[in-house]
């Protein structure tokens, strides 16, 4: 009987031990997903002066917010936001010099702040839109296109961050780029329920993948070769692991082709988990992919440098909340929405540049010293001594201006030496 009891006794230690090791391996786990720091390149300081021209004024969209669901045709949620009656938010703009369709500018945006507002019912407008234009001031809808090509989420579509919130899913930072003949758009779904990214997205392999559980937040892509016809929606990745830390905000996705590959850069918060190796308030990532698809999971993710940071001459708290991305003749440009992200927002506005897109440096200077928001710049023409940009600067109260600059190459490299 004491034998038995001797190992019965020994059997409980065993299991009680094996359970505190898996406990214990699972904290370890949990606690090891980083994202990968890159070693900080030496680059010189910044003595010459850049300059980023003046605004050629404020942009004007002859659009409406739609905020209806699919199938629906409320009147009541259809918002004039042309003129002062503007909201736009999350610019992205591709050129073409010799027109595409019959416009130079094309333009993707979501209708957010100014006449929408804010609140929670700013949600059900927050929508993809894409508009053209031939001087970068005055934008309309491309012909076939009625304005959102996604339309806002239901409450069925829709799952909840907090209990005692309102189901309400919402659409948001919107990206995109053109190659091989198509416009690639990618965007944020934010509490929007794998069932409901299923019943509006391809019937695809893919899909089905990525799509067996809800994320709080999902970047997905949609094509077009005219920007008026869209395919459905693909699932690019989620905010579950091991994609990211879980429920992580995936804040301001960018991409761009380079070569033979895409690179996407995204904001992720830096909640106190063991994530991060810094005890900055954000991070800017980097993830690689050979299809635009599948992309690097987070703890094969790097980390970017800044150089230098002059926003911390203003606010030691900043730190980046939103950005884009592009590639133009051998040079990656970020453009840094900056601001308090605990609260939420950015306020100034800069530029790095990088020849690796690991490490940047940033102009000292910022493009826009107050009321900054996502922002976006896009390559006018290039020559073998600079590089013309177009810009569209993002703002608080719902405005965008246009504005158009020089970059001297000269300048890049002695500063990405």
């Amino acid at each position: 009987m004491k034998d038995r009891l001797f190992t019965i006794k020994i059997e409980t230690a065993l299991i009680l031990l094996t359970f505190v090791v898996l406990i214990s391996c699972k904290k370890v786990s949990s606690e090891s997903f980083y994202a990968e720091d890159v070693p900080m390149a030496e680059m010189p300081d910044l003595t010459e002066e850049f300059t980023f021209g003046s605004d050629k004024g404020l942009v004007n969209i002859s659009t409406q917010a739609n905020g209806n669901n699919f199938g629906t045709n409320n009147s009541a949620l259809y918002k004039n936001i042309s003129s002062q009656n503007f909201a736009y938010c999350h610019p992205d703009v591709e050129y073409f010099p010799e027109g595409f369709n019959g416009y130079k500018y094309w333009m993707v945006f979501t209708p957010y702040f100014g006449s929408v507002g804010t609140a929670q019912d700013a949600k059900l407008y927050e929508n993809p839109s894409v508009v053209v234009s031939n001087d970068g001031l005055n934008w309309v809808e491309p012909k076939g296109l009625k304005n959102p090509i996604q339309g806002a989420l239901s409450a069925h579509e829709s799952i909840t961050e907090n209990k005692n919130e309102r189901k309400q899913g919402f659409w948001s930072d919107v990206d995109w780029f053109r190659e091989d003949g198509k416009f690639f758009l990618y965007y944020r779904g934010s509490m929007v329920s794998a069932a409901g990214l299923g019943s509006r997205g391809a019937k695809s392999l893919n899909n089905k993948s990525k799509l067996k559980e809800n994320a709080q937040r999902t970047i997905v892509r949609q094509t077009s070769s005219d920007g008026v016809h869209w395919t459905p929606l693909e699932v690019v990745y989620t905010s579950n692991p091991p994609a990211t830390p879980k429920s992580d905000h995936l804040l301001s996705p960018t991409f761009i082709p380079v070569d033979n590959i895409y690179i996407s850069y995204e904001v992720e918060l830096h909640t106190g988990g063991g994530n991060f190796k810094g005890d900055e308030q954000s991070y800017v990532v980097r993830r690689q992919s050979k299809d635009g698809l599948n992309f690097s999971v987070f703890d094969k993710s790097q980390v970017i440098n800044f150089v230098k940071k002059p926003w911390k001459n203003v606010n030691q708290a900043y730190s980046p909340w939103h950005i884009q991305a592009s590639y133009v003749d051998g040079y990656y440009f970020l453009v840094l929405a900056i601001g308090d992200v605990k609260k939420y927002t950015s306020d100034l506005l800069y530029l790095a540049f990088s020849k690796d897109g690991l490490n940047y440096n940033v102009v000292p200077k910022p493009i826009v010293e107050s009321n900054a928001y996502r922002s976006a710049i896009f390559k006018k023409n290039v020559t073998s001594d600079y590089i013309d940009f177009g810009a569209i600067l993002g703002f608080k109260n719902g405005a965008f201006s246009y504005r158009e600059f020089r970059l001297e190459k000269l300048i890049l490299d002695k500063a990405c030496k």
